[in-house]
């Protein structure tokens, strides 16, 4: 696995990845091209490839092998991008299901911002696991420990 060494010590940068950066990631893989990926996401394509590589720098994994033709994900990036899709999804669903529930209709107080505060963290969990262990066995088990079943 390509690694490149981070300047943030500590995991300071990790904690600090957008979730914009992260779908960013993902339209990049899918895409297979800054340029494209840029065009679909309305950003200029300068400052996509800043925010990748800022990405990687967060991670200390190289995501995609750049060349001539656009980009390629490396076997680190297909495994986090694999993982960030279906987080992703999780989180595009959860968030679904909260804006269809009518507040008090289930006798629960409506959702403060605490609950979104605790999904921030829980992708900042990912996120900075995903960057130190990106092997998936170990990042299932990981949440599996850290957010048992109710």
């Amino acid at each position: 696995m390509a690694m490149i060494s981070s300047p943030h010590k500590g995991g300071a940068m990790r904690r600090s990845i957008q979730l914009a950066t992260l779908r960013f990631a993902v339209a990049v893989g899918e895409e297979r091209s800054l340029l494209r990926a840029s065009r679909r996401l309305g950003i200029h394509h300068s400052a996509l490839s800043r925010r990748i590589r800022d990405l990687e720098l967060a991670l200390g994994v190289i995501l995609f092998e750049r060349h001539p033709g656009g980009v390629r994900a490396t076997v680190a990036g297909d495994r986090f991008l694999a993982t960030i899709r279906r987080i992703l999804k999780d989180l595009d669903d959860a968030l679904t299901r909260v804006e269809a529930a009518e507040p008090g209709r289930s006798g629960q107080p409506p959702i403060e911002s605490d609950t979104l505060l605790c999904n921030c963290t829980f992708l900042n969990a990912v996120v900075a696991f995903m960057g130190a262990e990106p092997d998936i066995a170990a990042f299932v088990a990981f949440l599996r420990e850290r957010y048992p079943s109710p």
